[in-house]
């Protein structure tokens, strides 16, 4: 490996000679070791201006980047809303972080050449121009969570780093990085570790396909960056150019005239559809391994190696290393003991010594992280590694990745997104400069200040900016507690508060209008009418006003959806909207004639549902059940007959759901007792036929409790009925049954179980006061065998 890494041929390709008039310096970014290397560089060559890779839209933010007042991690954060459809027909949002810790390379050296007066400026396409020119699913352009404008997946995921993983033992891109770039860099003089970083590079671009490089961005981007370079030329002796490692050798080329430019083209867009801002950022959100693509992993670890670096002449990879290992053991083995796991002065000692044999039997010059992870695991854990017993690992994890937030200094422009956020929040007295959590109790309907706080709350909760939760008040999405006038929110400020707003700043310069964006978006992409229907409740909530282009995208929704369920919610939420417009004392809008065109759609396909499984037969009741409701009494009672109509048809279709049947001829006897005849004969019919039709009258009588239970509370008829039907089953069917029994009488009060239970044990001729009285005694000894296996299960579950 180290002869490969030091191939003559290879890395001659781009001559690193401080005479030269252009110098690539490649890079990988977070890499303190490509920082050290990289600042030697800088005092050897002495540049008289310095190009870094990254969007040239960006480089109004350099001051904010370098100022005292900044401190990293802070992150330049790019939109680019495709209203023309440049990238394709979606018109979709697109954005992308950009990270910048302070053992960063490209932060070094823009705050060197910022402190000692060299021009200094970003070179790379701007970030729109990158996702006109990248095919999709590839590049900037992949569907991932977290969008890194630094993507280096090439050197990670070659086919030529996948045969030097075989060969070397390596088990990732991170141990190979850290064995041969990070702890095996500072023995190394910065020719030799250019050198070294330029081989490994060209071997990777020369096994990537050019078409790959292509549909990513890679050689148009290139083409932008070399024709930056050459004006850079024009007025300057000594350009130093820092880029990522795969990009060097392609500048190189296309300076040299040796490889053929790709045309571009750049578009002036205005702020509004293209622009970048400065923001806080956390190492957790740095971090490889937490969602962002690019960079070291866990941050904080290298942070202190780099943070060491900084303070020593001349640094030795064993003390440097060797302080930041120990350190961080140290941290771990307290915070186990935290956690009432005990870890010894022995653990610590043999963990020392893990990993510097291992180290030493890797070849390695000095002991890093990933032997740090492998000393923990043997010398902290007891047994076999699980889920139980990953403790110290996952400590060790924490500690290695940092929880720190940056900050940016006073002259940094805020995203007006969140200073709209900061100026609501003080204009409400809320605390979002406490590191603890508040709590806040609203009156909303005697308080208009807190009317205004709640749906603030809810709008934060709607663009998912991660800040106010609802402990206590009113569910009305879920159906839960509406009587609740009062509403308990917890709230708290953090980075991801921050950084959640920013990436909705495109909808809007306002939370406000980012809410009424988002909601318009969604609506537009949507094709469920229960989650359109949703949206228009939420709006309520948040106290935004639909517009018309809502109406005309929700009854579209509604002509188009096809689904029973998904309408019955729509009739639900609308139904809903229409109260809550009462309650609130607010106009009307366009919710009655949604619920209207919901009903109308639902009766026509009523019918049909007669037949639906038994896995959706408890929902389609409470459906029957909501439409019976809306026609007795609510806004729909012009529409009675035509739902009594369509539960007449239900009753007559053959092959019925047997709960479903029940409910149905349930609630047509609660609109005329008439039909307490056919609640009769279709007993009877259950009672005639075969034990599994037997079993499906236990059913039926499970759905006709559900809307009808009040005929079990008049006369006895039923109770004898059902006494019937129990009473032919022997004791196996009987078990089958017994959990739809229990259903159906479930829906009964206690009072009015006891009212039926009087009636069985008049039945048997059985008194009611004496059948509760001969209840047989509990053996003490059982009873105590009871609460002790309860305590223990209690106790295994740690309640």
């Amino acid at each position: 490996m180290e002869g490969i890494l030091r191939d003559e041929k290879i890395s001659e390709m781009i001559p690193f000679d401080y005479s030269e008039p252009v110098l690539f310096f490649p890079v990988r970014h977070h890499s303190p070791t490509c920082s050290y290397h990289l600042m030697n560089t800088i005092k050897e060559y002495k540049p008289d201006c310095i190009l870094v890779e990254g969007p040239v839209n960006a480089n109004k933010l350099i001051g904010v980047l370098t100022s005292k007042g900044t401190k990293p991690p802070v992150a330049f954060y790019y939109y680019y809303k495709d209203t023309a459809k440049y990238v394709n027909e979606d018109a979709q949002d697109y954005k992308c972080y950009y990270p910048f810790l302070s053992m960063s390379p490209e932060y070094n050296v823009l705050r060197y050449a910022s402190l000692n007066g060299i021009e200094c400026s970003f070179i790379d396409l701007p970030y729109g121009e990158i996702l006109i020119n990248t095919a999709e699913g590839k590049g900037l352009r992949k569907k991932q969570e977290v969008s890194s404008y630094s993507d280096e997946h090439y050197l990670s995921e070659s086919k030529y780093f996948k045969a030097l993983c075989e060969k070397t033992g390596m088990r990732d891109f991170e141990e190979f990085w850290e064995t041969y770039f990070e702890t095996g860099a500072l023995s190394m003089s910065t020719k030799e570790y250019v050198k070294a970083l330029y081989t490994y590079c060209i071997i990777t671009r020369n096994n990537t396909p050019e078409e790959e490089m292509k549909e990513d961005g890679c050689l148009v981007r290139e083409s932008y960056m070399a024709d930056c370079i050459r004006q850079a030329e024009k007025t300057h002796s000594r350009v130093l150019v820092v880029t990522g490692g795969f990009h060097s050798y392609g500048l190189y080329s296309l300076r040299k005239g040796l490889t053929k430019p790709q045309k571009y083209r750049v578009h002036k867009f205005t702020e509004k559809v293209q622009d970048v801002y400065a923001m806080p950022y956390s190492y957790e959100a740095a971090d490889a391994l937490g969602g962002y693509s690019s960079g070291m992993q866990n941050p904080w670890f290298y942070q202190q190696v780099w943070d060491n670096i900084e303070i020593c002449d001349k640094p030795d990879a064993d003390e440097i290393y060797g302080g930041v290992l120990m350190d961080m053991l140290v941290e771990c083995a307290k915070r186990c003991t935290k956690n009432k796991l005990l870890i010894t002065m022995s653990d610590i000692t043999s963990a020392v010594t893990m990993y510097e044999g291992l180290a030493m039997l890797r070849g390695k010059k000095a002991a890093g992280l990933y032997d740090l992870y492998d000393g923990v695991q043997s010398s902290f854990i007891k047994g076999e590694l699980n889920a139980n017993s990953s403790l110290p690992l996952d400590i060790l994890s924490q500690i290695a990745t940092g929880s720190g937030i940056g900050e940016l200094c006073d002259e940094a422009e805020k995203v007006p997104i969140v200073r709209d956020f900061e100026e609501k929040a003080k204009k409400y007295k809320l605390k979002i400069d406490s590191v603890n959590q508040e709590k806040i109790e609203l009156d909303i309907f005697s308080k208009p200040l807190h009317m205004e706080i709640s749906r603030f709350f809810y709008r934060m909760y709607f663009i998912r900016a991660p800040f106010a939760w609802r402990e206590k008040g009113a569910d009305i999405i879920n159906n839960i507690d509406r009587s609740r006038i009062r509403e308990i929110w917890t709230y708290q400020r953090n980075v991801s508060t921050d950084s959640s707003l920013i990436d909705v700043s495109v909808n809007g310069a306002t939370i406000e209008e980012a809410c009424c964006s988002t909601a318009a978006g969604r609506l537009r992409t949507e094709q469920k009418c229960s989650e359109a229907s949703k949206i228009y409740v939420e709006s309520f909530l948040m106290g935004i006003n639909t517009t018309d282009g809502f109406s005309k995208n929700m009854l579209d929704i509604i002509n188009n959806d096809g689904d029973f369920f998904s309408i019955g919610k729509g009739v639900y939420y609308f139904n809903t909207l229409c109260s809550l417009r009462k309650l609130y004392k607010v106009p009307e809008r366009d919710e009655v004639l949604f619920l209207r065109k919901c009903f109308d759609k639902i009766i026509v396909m009523l019918p049909s549902m007669i037949n639906v499984n038994d896995d959706h037969s408890s929902e389609c009741i409470k459906v029957c059940r909501m439409l019976y409701g809306l026609v007795n009494g609510g806004v729909l009672s012009d529409k009675r007959e035509v739902l009594i109509e369509a539960f007449e048809t239900m009753t007559e279709k053959p092959d019925p759901s047997p709960s479903v049947l029940g409910a149905v001829v349930g609630l047509l006897y609660g609109s005329d007792k008439i039909y307490k005849r056919k609640i009769r004969e279709l007993v009877s019919g259950y009672l005639s036929g075969t034990t599994e039709m037997k079993k499906q009258g236990a059913v039926f009588i499970r759905g006709l409790f559900s809307t009808a239970r009040d005929i079990a509370l008049v006369g006895d008829e039923f109770i004898r009925i059902t006494d019937e039907l129990i009473d032919d089953f022997d004791m196996i069917d009987f078990m089958e049954i017994l959990p739809e029994l229990r259903l159906a009488f479930s829906y009964f009060t206690p009072s009015e179980t006891d009212s039926i239970a009087k009636k069985a044990a008049t039945l048997y001729n059985y008194d009611f006061a004496s059948l509760l009285c001969d209840t047989p005694d509990i053996d003490p000894e059982i009873y105590a065998l009871g609460l002790e296996l309860e305590k223990e299960i209690l106790d295994e579950r740690g309640e």
